[in-house]
């Protein structure tokens, strides 16, 4: 973080994976919500959350987004990386992941998923563990589904193949695979976590969260408000969203639409943090409340 005169906004390097999710940075950036609060958010993409953490942790970058699981097994080791303001919230009645198989495959049920394998942004993500958790579930045995590795476009073509036997898919993949008829639903795995979870998050270091509260609270105040706009005004936020991910505006306004989060109960936090905890990605476990900045707005839903 860059500071000027005191008369001057202050500077926050923002590091973002470039999906919906970040719908509500761009608008409060358009909207100029963070110069309101003093902020000048320099805001770039970067393709993983792993590489952001590793970013903000090594001090290239101020604040950053990716996945909780991460976050939670960073804690679990002692590395100095909160979470300060809630991203993308799963649910259940609103879901925008779903697992999917060939139209012509065998596969009708958890259980014909033992044995099988699912490709997954990492083997160890929230996606692939939570399809473990849902086969356990539903009369199947998730330690024997074996998870290979893709990048999200790979994701598609290995399902078509039959590199692959299943695969979880969000936009706009997930748009591009329902829209050839190749493909068919088999069920939604992110269930398994709980009806309602926080999917991904905004994070800080400790050392920048107490040296520079002021732009951390403005940041997290702007997300905030902007997070009620774009839930509110979804078709108003395509063209942010593909330009800053060079997705295909048509693909992003004709497919399901990721939910924001405004605040964010600790259940909510609490309930992947024991997925990871149950599925051996973190080794102890904690309170939610451990990882949180104080700067994170709660509520008592979830």
């Amino acid at each position: 973080m860059r500071t000027g005169a005191a008369d001057e906004p202050h500077t926050v390097r923002i590091l973002a994976v470039p999906t919906d999710g970040v719908k509500s940075l761009l608008y409060a950036q358009r909207a100029n919500l963070f110069r309101k609060r003093g902020i000048q958010a320099e805001i770039m993409p970067m393709g993983s959350g792993a590489a952001i953490f590793a970013a903000v942790l090594g001090g290239s970058a101020d604040v950053g987004s990716g996945s909780l699981f991460p976050v939670f097994a960073a804690y679990a080791r002692g590395v100095p990386l909160r979470i300060i303001a809630p991203a993308s919230l799963y649910s259940s009645e609103h879901a925008d992941s779903f697992l999917l198989v060939r139209k012509d495959s065998p596969i009708r049920s958890a259980r014909d998923l033992n044995d099988k394998t699912i490709g997954s942004d990492s083997v160890r993500d929230v996606y692939s563990t939570a399809t473990r958790a849902w086969l356990d579930l539903n009369g199947g045995d998730g330690k024997t589904l074996h998870a290979l590795e893709l990048n999200p476009s790979e994701q598609v073509s290995a399902l078509g193949t039959g590199r692959i036997d299943a695969v979880v898919l969000k936009p706009p993949y997930l748009t591009v695979a329902l829209d050839s008829g190749k493909f068919r639903v088999l069920g939604k795995p992110l269930d398994a976590i709980g009806p309602r979870f926080l999917l991904s998050c905004w994070v800080a270091t400790a050392d920048f969260i107490a040296k520079y509260p002021d732009a951390v609270n403005g940041f997290v105040a702007a997300l905030a408000e902007a997070a009620r706009y774009t839930n509110a005004h979804q078709p108003a936020t395509v063209d942010m969203v593909a330009a800053f991910t060079g997705q295909d505006p048509v693909l992003i306004g004709r497919g399901i639409r990721s939910t924001t989060a405004e605040s964010i109960a600790l259940a909510d936090v609490q309930r992947p943090l024991d997925l990871a905890y149950k599925y051996g990605i973190i080794d102890r476990r904690f309170d939610a409340g451990a990882v949180l900045a104080p700067s994170v707005p709660l509520s008592r839903g979830g």
